[in-house]
């Protein structure tokens, strides 16, 4: 007994050494935090191709509007406030009301969740199991947005490749264990309900090995007006986070109230490559928020536009490569993926990816207007096109099907460029009068 007990201590020391220790922080930091990005970004993607193979085109449509919701309340859970958290170099609030902020945003999340799963499966007369899927979906989601304050912690104090391991060995282990459940079982709510538990697991575990490294476990509360005070400050950036998701995935709710769960997950494996082009985007692009804040700081407005410039001809350059690669073998590709005849749905492709170089562009545009510190126009640019996409959706989806989807989704993420680019035009000439 008293071995076993050495020997699991003696793994607990070596996981806790791999997460904490680093000879070399900014190497480790960009390699991991990009692994585990990948692996989030990838997750509904690898799932589904999964999913496909074992139960079908229903359930992977079932999956595909569940992950949909689960990733837009997640927006209520995060609250925006990890980028505030890290950029809090004077403390002006402390973990612990970072923590208490968080558990109340978590738990608006859990309630919004429950209320949306009652209300939209009554008015689409969703069945128990689909219910039943889309609220575990929202579950398994939570511990992401409990798991963000800590990682927010360890990168404000310097230690992003930390938070990058934890992240990475939880979404490799869930991911694969999600895999192997779904085989096993050969169902999708039960597969679900064990990987909730199982990712829920892993975070506490690894957590409680690296939290006392920073805070340590004993309890701290929070200062109560401080907590409601930041929540304050992050409001703006939650509602806005939350209406530009909605606006990405505008086109699959409209496909959930008007049409099936199978053209659900077709529409789902043919929008996959057009958040590549953002991850690439954001990978050539991250590096270069810290130059282009320097470039306004220093009042420096051709360096600021210049740059802005080359990473639109970027843009451009990474969705007309994605054309083309998706012109010659994009579908071919896609159907073997998904196991599924996708051959139909070529031209659905083309202008998804057009719509997915306004998307990068449109990300851009927003970069630029938080640097410039103008977020209002943010909140402005997405309630408009959130009021757009609401009033077109049915226009588009049940008169045109899957390609009204398809170009409403292109509408709605150029129209948002057009608006955030007038208000950036705008601000700019402005500061330099």
């Amino acid at each position: 007994m008293r071995g076993n007990f050495k020997e699991v201590n003696g793994i607990k020391r070596k996981i806790s050494g791999f997460l904490v220790c680093s000879g070399k922080i900014d190497q480790d930091s960009f390699v991991w935090n990009m692994m585990g990005s990948m692996l989030m970004a990838f997750q509904s993607t690898i799932m589904l191709m999964v999913l496909t193979r074992v139960v079908g085109l229903t359930d992977a449509g079932i999956f595909t509007i569940a992950y949909a919701n689960a990733n837009l309340f997640l927006n209520i859970g995060k609250y925006s406030m990890r980028n505030y958290q890290v950029s809090d170099v004077k403390n002006k609030f402390s973990f612990w009301e970072y923590r208490d902020a968080k558990k109340i945003s978590t738990w608006a999340m859990v309630i919004v969740s429950v209320g949306y799963v009652l209300v939209a499966g009554t008015a689409n007369e969703y069945s128990m199991k689909k219910s039943m899927v889309i609220l575990w979906m929202c579950l398994f989601k939570v511990v992401d947005a409990i798991e963000d304050v800590y990682h927010g912690l360890y990168q404000q104090r310097g230690r992003l490749d930390i938070a990058g391991k934890a992240l990475t060995i939880r979404m490799t282990i869930t991911i694969f264990a999600f895999a192997v459940l779904l085989i096993v079982l050969k169902d999708l709510l039960n597969a679900l309900i064990w990987s909730t538990v199982l990712t829920t697991a892993i975070f506490f575990l690894l957590n409680n090995w690296i939290f006392d490294e920073f805070c340590g476990w004993k309890k701290k509360k929070g200062n109560k007006r401080k907590t409601i005070c930041l929540l304050k400050e992050c409001l703006p950036l939650c509602v806005g986070s939350f209406l530009a998701f909605y606006i990405n995935n505008a086109p699959k709710y409209a496909i959930d109230s008007y049409l099936s769960d199978e053209i659900q997950a077709c529409y789902g494996f043919v929008a996959m490559p057009v958040f590549v082009i953002g991850v690439l985007n954001s990978f050539i692009f991250s590096p270069l928020i810290y130059k282009i804040s320097i470039c306004w700081e220093k009042n420096d407005k051709r360096g600021f536009i210049n740059i802005l410039l080359r990473q639109l001809v970027v843009v451009v350059i990474i969705t007309l490569i994605c054309l083309a690669g998706a012109y010659a073998i994009g579908i071919p590709v896609l159907s073997a993926m998904y196991n599924t005849d996708l051959s139909s749905y070529k031209a659905e492709l083309l202008v998804l990816l057009i719509a997915g170089g306004f998307l990068a562009l449109s990300g851009l545009l927003g970069t630029a207007i938080t640097i410039i510190r103008c977020q209002n126009y943010l909140l402005i640019g997405y309630a408009l096109v959130a009021v757009i996409a609401y009033i077109l959706s049915p226009v588009f989806v049940e008169k045109y099907s899957m390609l009204g989807a398809s170009i409403l989704y292109a509408v709605l993420t150029s129209m948002l460029c057009i608006i955030l680019g007038l208000f950036l035009i705008s601000r700019v000439r402005k500061n330099g009068k």
